[in-house]
């Protein structure tokens, strides 16, 4: 297990799976602060009765209700939803102390208190499974493929395919039933002749997830053999690797270049946001959380997938 944490794309998984949790743990921390001040400002009601609604406005309505030993409140209350109609009887909460501080169906607190608590929720659904997913995939994709025994060995050609903002790595085999693997990159991949023989870490007919090793080195699948043709723009690695090709092939990749390839996938987050804060009415806050959090797991998604940096 110590040498599967080692492996780059298990740090790359792990870096984006942190990066994650980090957006959850900062989009919680600012729920809760949202949730406590709505309700500190809801402290305090106490009766509820019904009110006549007298007058409204785009973001408010004035009702009018009666208080016991008094005369009738009039309350101006702010709403983040659609005013009721002049006329109409609502529920109305207020403060015994000061009945002209009310709250009805609608109005600011309740909704930011309510949004805030499904946020926080969500967040906190979100986190817990990536943490399962994370959990998952390192078991299945690295766990056990490297603890499976070599059963073949078989021509492959390494192919880049290219389908929306994601680039991957695949290996394609030779024969009369083709197989496609998607592996993790490695710089390895990129001098790879087409094609080269590598050994195949399981059975490449019957399991779904099988690991290869070439040059000494094991490649890790980044999901499920395939016997179609996946979809994509594709480029084919040469027959064989030319100076550069055999420079770069040696030459490690960081991950800050890995991040600066996958920044394209980010472009959908802010876009993303604006979306949800007109639909959800959540303004710079709805945006601002819907966009951290796409973006976090847009990064999370290219690593899980393996996106290729060469």
């Amino acid at each position: 297990m110590r040498n599967i944490l080692r492996l780059r794309p298990v740090h790359h998984i792990l870096v984006t799976s942190a990066a994650v949790l980090l957006a959850c743990a900062a989009v919680l921390a600012l729920q809760l602060a949202e949730f406590g001040q709505a309700r500190a400002a809801l402290e305090g009601f106490g009766p509820q009765t019904t009110a006549t609604v007298t007058g409204s406005a785009e973001d408010s309505a004035t009702v009018r209700f009666a208080v016991p030993g008094r005369p009738d409140v009039s309350a101006t209350i702010g709403l983040d939803s659609t005013p009721p109609a002049n006329g109409s009887r609502v529920p109305v909460r207020y403060d015994p102390a000061d009945p002209a501080r009310a709250v009805i169906p609608g109005a600011t607190p309740l909704i930011t208190a309510d949004r805030a608590s499904t946020y926080a929720t969500v967040t906190v659904v979100a986190a817990l499974a990536v943490l399962l997913v994370t959990g998952f995939l390192l078991l299945t994709r690295f766990v056990r493929p490297a603890r499976a025994a070599v059963r073949s060995t078989v021509p492959v050609r390494r192919v880049k395919l290219q389908r929306g903002l994601l680039t991957r790595s695949w290996l394609e085999t030779e024969g009369a039933t083709p197989r496609w693997i998607p592996v993790y990159f490695s710089p390895t991949l990129i001098g790879l002749p087409s094609p080269v023989k590598v050994e195949v870490l399981g059975d490449l007919r019957q399991d779904r997830h099988v690991a290869v090793r070439v040059a000494g080195e094991v490649l890790y699948p980044a999901g499920a053999t395939r016997m179609a043709e996946p979809r994509g723009r594709r480029t084919d690695n040469p027959a064989g690797p030319d100076e550069e090709r055999s420079a770069a092939a040696v030459r490690p990749v960081p991950l800050r270049h890995q991040f600066r390839t996958d920044l394209p996938v980010l472009a959908v987050a802010p876009v993303a946001g604006v979306f949800w804060a007109l639909v959800d009415g959540s303004g710079f806050t709805g945006w601002l959380v819907v966009t951290v959090l796409i973006a976090a797991f847009g990064f999370w998604w290219a690593a899980l997938r393996g996106s290729d940096p060469s």
